[in-house]
Order: structure tokens, then C-alpha cells, then sequence
């Protein structure tokens, strides 16, 4: 079935179910940003492929709601399909929400798999509903009853990382989430967030592309400890570890079952990881306690050991990256056919030479040219493009690592660049080296320093439409909470020990696109004057940013410095991992300016 088929066939289940409407969301039961092939249902329905968006189908239309990151993309996936795009934060573009409060009226049917409806999205459901009368009706996945060919829930064994990796044991984790359980007089935690479980318990799986995490869920009370979990994928010996830990283990079914048990207590939960589904079977007997999992913010701060692996993590991706770009660079100006497809998979293949590599961190995105000016742009074999020897080359890729999980962007040259490219790249790299140097107080939040990344395009009359800067997991999932470095104003202190990125842009439309981003590490400041009671910034990323687009007339002499230090611990760290020939590549690249 094509895309127009599709839908008119989830019409006819609605039908059949009383549904004036249906509404598709991109998420799993869990409220994991990506998700495996088995949930992505708004995508087979759609025909949009991007991470975010909704999809909403009524007796005769359809439409879907996606952000900046995917207005071009989703803008060319959906034509011709019948479904209407909504560019989510336009002027005069309704919230999905308002757009179904016009079509619907009291006592028509809304409907949704409720499993994949955080509890926080149905609040907000059922607060714009209440007033006209809209009924929600949770419990059929009609997409899956059309989808006949849906690929399976898969992923492979469970595997468990020993102390020494994770920089702390998992009775060590447990034991502090107890302790935050007693501080706060709650009786239980259900944690449904898969990387938090992970972390938690030191154990990392397959079921998820890219996020080496477990579907699951976790309860924790002073004296229960119960993971659900496809039991098939937990082998004798981590079954046997995490008995060791007073740990029972249940079929993942069964958490249904087992919260509808539950009485006179309080359960903590996320409200925006657990789905509305598992919230409807609680008895009035429990307490709903809602907010951030309590094990985001213990994971988000890495430890000393998470640190120093990172550190080393970081010199073996560089290494990948310095070979790379030497390859590209050197490849395409020999005239070698080289498409954005094989490139991705040429620097996939750098990363797999290094030792403890486990996967990349996420699909690389290898723009070219006018693909660069899309923020997710994903390449495919019929529309990809043929790197020439001018104009941008950005590529976004990170890996996965026994020593932790890196993400990196960078915007190359291929030919002789324009001033206009070279104003850009050097406008980004400025923003990016403000944030990179910045020193602020104890309790500063991410929208507070947002602005430096910004200030020297805005200067310039551009800006970007996407966050500046987003938490990295160890050997996790690349985006993690709590913290954002962005506009909007999100209540999380910038803490000791979280990874960030640090990746400000410029995107011309059919032109080109530039972004630079590193991994930087929130410490102490060493070199307080007041000795203590601010922090900054240590940059982990080590590659070094093309020379051949600084324009060093747009440079103060501070940036300059801060430049020319970089590349040094560039060339210092990643020169032992490359052969004669690298180095003196690398030296070149790394030479001062």
C-alpha cells in the first residue's frame, strides 16, 4: 500500500471503532526520542521518515505536525500523499491539539494506542477536550492491525558493564535511589525511562538502533526490586548478578498487572516517559508523584571513571574523524565518485577500527551542499548527492564506544571556498568558541548561556532555529536529559559532570548549511579568583576545525588564542593513535593562526 492506501485503510478501522479521529505520535512506551523499527507506525502511516512529528487522520484529512529540524524534509515526503503538513511554532499554525478541537465536537471519539501517549501528553489531551465534550479512547493500536508486514520487537542479549566501566556499582546506584526514596517519603519509583534502567543497573542491550539500552520497566520501594523485561534476552549470568542484587526479574508484560496490584502507597513516575496506558490501571488507592526520574539527574553528572574513559574515548574517535576528513578531502579532489552514502560509510568504518567500538551513536548525517541546510537530513540512495570538489560538506556522527558515547559535527571545505562560506563558518565558530569559554556561577541554567552561541549571528542579523546544546549519555542514548543549552527557559541547573554539546549553526536554504559542534564537560573553575563558587567548560571533542574557512579578519585575538590551544591539545593527543603520514597531515591542519 502507498501512503494515500494507508490511510484510507486506518479510515476504515476508525470507522468500524465509532472514531471521528486518530492520532499517530512517533513514540514508544516508554517516551524514547528514538525508537526501533516496530514503533515507528507514524512513519509507515506518513511516509515521513524524521524522528518528530504527529500525524492526526480524520474522515477526510490528514495532517501532520513536525518541527524546524524537519520542515524541508517533511515538506518533500509528504507531497503528493494527501496529508497536510503543519510546521509546528509558524505563525498561525494551530497546535495539533486546537486543530482537532475545530474538527471535533462533544461526545465524538479521539483515538490513540494509549501505550504510546505519555501521561504528560494526555493531561494536556484531556485538558483542551474536557470543555467540548471530545472522548479519548486509548486502547486500540489501529495502525498495527493494517500494518501486516510490521517488523518484529527485536534486540539481542543483555550485557552488563563491570564496575570498573561504569565508575560505580549498580547496588551502589540502587542504594542512592533508595536513599532519595526515604529523603522524599515515597514508597516506590517506576521507572520506565530505558536509558535510566540501564544506568541504574549497568546493563546495556540492542533494542533500540544506536541506544544500547533494554525495552523495560523498573520498580523500586524500600524492599522491592523488580525489572519487566523480555526474560529470553537475560542470560544466567546477568540473571544471576542481578539476583545477587535482590533483583526479580518478571516478564515485561506483566507490568500491567503488577501496578494494578499496588495499594495505599506513593509511586513517583515521569510523566513524560510514562505512558498513559500503564497510568490507567493504577487503583485510587495509590498516590501519582510526578517529575523528572530521580536517577536523570545521578546519571547526567558522570563520575571521575566515566570522565577518564570518556577522555580516552574522545582521542579514539578524533583519530577516526582526523582520517576521515584526510580521506574525503584528499578523494574528492582526485575526481574519486564519492556520495554522501559512501562517505557515512567510509568514517563508520574509521570508527570500527578503533578498539571497544560497539556502534555508531546515531545516523550520520552527511549533507552536501544545499543537504547541509537540513538539520536532520537523512541520505538516500536515489536523492543523495555527488560530492564535487566545491562548496560544504557538513557530516554529524558520533559513535558508540566501550569507554563512552561521542557526537561531533563538522563543516568541511571541498574546493576553494567563497566569502560567503568563509563569513559563515567563521560567524558559527565564534558563537561556538563563546560558549566553549564561558565561566558563570554555581546554578546557572542552559537558556542563560544560550545567547553566547548566538550573539556573534545575531550581530549579523542570522540565527538558528534548534538548541544550541543538548546532554550526551556514556555508552547511552547521544540525547539525554535533564539539562538544554537553548532558549527556552527549562529549570535545570548546569552541574558538575554533565556532558554537553556545544553546536550553534547557519542554514541557507538551497545553499549550504555549517555547523560545529563539540562535547564539552561542566567542572569546577580551577582558576576562580574567588577560589571557589563557579564553574566552566572543559571541550572533550578532539578534531580540528577546517582552517580553510577562518576568516581570521573576523577574529579577536582572544578567539584566536583560544584557537591555536585547541589545535595544540588536538595535535598532542591524537598524534600517538596516527601513522607518520597523519601527523603530519594533522600538523598542517593544526598549525597556528
Amino acid at each position: 500500500m502507498d501512503v494515500r492506501e494507508r490511510i484510507e485503510a486506518l479510515r476504515g478501522k476508525m470507522k468500524e471503532q465509532g472514531m471521528k479521529a486518530y492520532v499517530v505520535y512517533s513514540s514508544d512506551p516508554h517516551g524514547s526520542e528514538y525508537v526501533s523499527d516496530h514503533w515507528k507506525s507514524r512513519s509507515w502511516l506518513s511516509g515521513f521518515t524524521g524522528s518528530a512529528g504527529t500525524l492526526v487522520v480524520t474522515e477526510k484529512e490528514a495532517g501532520l505536525w513536525t518541527d524546524f529540524r524537519y520542515f524541508i524534509q517533511a515538506a518533500e515526503e509528504l507531497e503528493g500523499s494527501g496529508v497536510d503538513l503543519y510546521k509546528m511554532g509558524e505563525p498561525g499554525v494551530p497546535e495539533y491539539l486546537e486543530w482537532i478541537v475545530s474538527r471535533l465536537g462533544a461526545g465524538d471519539v479521539l483515538g490513540m494506542d494509549g501505550r504510546t501517549l505519555t501521561l504528560k501528553e494526555w493531561e494536556d489531551m484531556a485538558r483542551h477536550f474536557t470543555d467540548p465534550g471530545i472522548l479519548i479512547n486509548g486502547e486500540r493500536d489501529l495502525a498495527g492491525e493494517i500494518w501486516t508486514d510490521r517488523p518484529a520487537s527485536a534486540g539481542g542479549p543483555v550485557w552488563m558493564l563491570s564496575d570498573e566501566e561504569a565508575g560505580e556499582s549498580a547496588a551502589s546506584k540502587i542504594a542512592r535511589l533508595r536513599d532519595e526514596l526515604r529523603m522524599r517519603k515515597i514508597g516506590a519509583t517506576l521507572i520506565a525511562s530505558l536509558d535510566d534502567i540501564a544506568w541504574v543497573l549497568n546493563v546495556r542491550g540492542s533494542d533500540v538502533p544506536y541506544n544500547p539500552v533494554v525495552q523495560s520497566y523498573l520498580y523500586v520501594s524500600g524492599s522491592d526490586l523488580v525489572w519487566f523485561v523480555d526474560r529470553a534476552k537475560v542470560g544466567g549470568g546477568v540473571s544471576s548478578f542481578l539476583a545477587s542484587l535482590g533483583l526479580e526479574l518478571r516478564h515485561y508484560e506483566e507490568v500491567s498487572d503488577y501496578m494494578a496490584s499496588l495499594r495505599d502507597q506513593s509511586l513517583y513516575l515521569s510523566p513524560e516517559r510514562i505512558n498513559s496506558a500503564v497510568m490507567s490501571v493504577l487503583s485510587e488507592t495509590v498516590l501519582p508523584l510526578k517529575g523528572v526520574d530521580l536517577t536523570t539527574r545521578m546519571k547526567a553528572q558522570k563520575n571521575a571513571g566515566e570522565q577518564s574513559r570518556l577522555r580516552s574515548c574522545m582521542e579514539k574517535d578524533g583519530a577516526a574523524m582526523v582520517r576521515f576528513i584526510r580521506w574525503i578531502k584528499a578523494a574528492v579532489a582526485s575526481g574519486e565518485k564519492i556520495t554522501e552514502l559512501k562517505a557515512a560509510a567510509v568514517l563508520r568504518d574509521f570508527r570500527a577500527g578503533q578498539e571497544g567500538f560497539l556502534s555508531e551513536s546515531f545516523s550520520t548525517i552527511p549533507g552536501y551542499r544545499a543537504h547541509g541546510a537540513l538539520c536532520h537530513y537523512e541520505a538516500e540512495e536515489e536523492t543523495q548527492a555527488l560530492l564535487k570538489p566545491e562548496s560544504l560538506f557538513l557530516v554529524d556522527s558520533g559513535g558508540q564506544y566501550r569507554e563512552g558515547t561521542t557526537d561531533i559535527t563538522r563543516t568541511l571545505s571541498l574546493g576553494e571556498p567563497s566569502v560567503l562560506e568563509k563569513s559563515d563558518y567563521t560567524l558559527v565558530l565564534k558563537g561556538h568558541i563563546a560558549l566553549s569559554r564561558a565561566v558563570f556561577p554555581e546554578g546557572t541554567r542552559g537558556y542563560q548561556l544560550d545567547l553566547l552561541a548566538r550573539q556573534p549571528l545575531w550581530n549579523a542579523g542570522l540565527n538558528y532555529g534548534h538548541g544550541t546544546g543538548h546532554g550526551v549519555g556514556y555508552i547511552l542514548n547521544v540525547h539525554e536529559g535533564p539539562q538544554k543549552i537553548s532558549p527556552h527557559p527549562i529549570d535545570e541547573a548546569l552541574l558538575p559532570g554533565m556532558v554537553s554539546s556545544n553546536e550553534p549553526g547557519i542554514y541557507r536554504e538551497g545553499v549550504h548549511g555549517i555547523r560545529i559542534e563539540n562535547l564539552i564537560l561542566t567542572a569546577e573553575w580551577d582558576e576562580c579568583p574567588e577560589g571557589a563558587g563557579f564553574l566552566n567548560f572543559e571541550t572533550l571533542t578532539l578534531c580540528p576545525y577546517d582552517p580553510s574557512l577562518i576568516d581570521l579578519s573576523l577574529l579577536d585575538s582572544g578567539e584566536k588564542e583560544w584557537i591555536n590551544n585547541y589545535h595544540a591539545m588536538v595535535l598532542e593527543r591524537i598524534s600517538p593513535l596516527l601513522n607518520e603520514e597523519e601527523r603530519a597531515w594533522l600538523a598542517e591542519e593544526c598549525r597556528e593562526i
